[in-house]
C-alpha cells in the first residue's frame, strides 16, 4: 500500500476543491431534475404514477379516444405523454365526495 503524505495547506485547499467539485455536480443534478419536472412531456412509468392505470390496452384506449395528448417517436416504438393533459383529464373526470 502507498501512503501520500501532503501538509496541511495543500489538505485544506484539496478540501475545498472537491468541495466546489461536489456542490457543482449536485446543483447540475438539481437542475436537470427541476427541468424534467417542468417538462411537459413525460414516460409511462411517470404518466402511470399520475394516473395509476397499469394495463397497456387501458392506455391505448387513452391515445384512441384524444383524452390525452402524447407523442410517438418516428419509429412508434417510443411515446411520451402530455403531463398537462393527464391532470386535464384527471380534473374534467373528478368524482365528488
Amino acid at each position: 500500500m502507498e501512503v501520500i503524505v501532503i501538509n496541511s495547506e495543500a489538505f485544506e485547499l484539496l478540501k475545498k476543491e472537491m468541495f466546489c467539485l461536489i456542490k457543482q455536480a449536485v446543483a447540475e443534478v438539481l437542475n436537470e431534475k427541476k427541468n424534467a419536472e417542468n417538462s411537459d412531456w413525460i414516460t409511462i412509468k411517470e404518466a402511470q404514477k399520475l394516473l395509476p392505470y397499469k394495463s397497456k390496452t387501458t392506455w391505448q384506449k387513452f391515445r384512441d379516444s384524444g383524452d390525452i395528448k402524447f407523442s410517438k417517436s418516428k419509429n412508434g416504438r417510443f411515446i411520451l405523454y402530455s403531463r398537462k393533459s393527464i391532470i386535464e383529464y384527471l380534473n374534467k373526470n373528478k368524482v365528488g365526495f
